[in-house]
């Protein structure tokens, strides 16, 4: 019959057993990946051969330099007014349906491009009476009831705004 173990050995690995191991570990990983690590090198080259690794190298060791003059410049009151401005106007596009944005912008864009074109071909003045014949045009009207109807809207908005 076998003897009872009494006590358990643990067994310890050297640092140079450690470092065998993981350089071990590594030549096989490294022989795995052996395109990837080509590429990577590859890049490395190209980055260094640009100035690019110089700089980033350069850039990393100045982090906390960088980190407080970006930040400083962004806590300037236009910048921090710019960054206002482009969160409210990102507000004003999710609240839009972006299919009627799309419509509006397109028969504006239109709108100029024709305005223009006739402007350029016609040098002739427009008198009163050219006003209400252009009042009657379908076309027209339909343009100043929804420039007029924009108008009411933000001057009722301003108005709420002063109570």
């Amino acid at each position: 019959m076998a003897k009872p173990i009494t006590t358990i050995q643990k067994q310890t690995v050297t640092e140079e057993e450690k470092r065998e191991k993981t350089i071990e570990e590594l030549k096989v990983s490294l022989t795995e990946k052996e395109k990837a690590v080509h590429e990577l090198l590859s890049i490395v080259e190209e980055l260094h051969k640009s100035g690019l690794l110089e700089a980033a190298n350069a850039m990393l060791k100045a982090r906390e330099d960088i980190a407080k003059i970006v930040i400083g410049q962004a806590n300037r009151k236009p910048v921090t007014t710019m960054i206002n401005h482009v969160i409210g106007i990102a507000q004003l596009l999710a609240n839009l349906d972006p299919q009627l944005t799309s419509k509006l912008l397109e028969s504006t864009a239109s709108g100029f491009a024709e305005a223009y074109k006739q402007t350029k071909e016609s040098g002739k003045k427009i008198g009163i009476f050219d006003l209400l014949k252009a009042i009657n045009d379908p076309d027209i009207n339909r343009a100043i009831r929804f420039i007029l109807s924009s108008l009411k809207e933000i001057g009722k908005r301003l108005h709420d705004d002063k109570s």
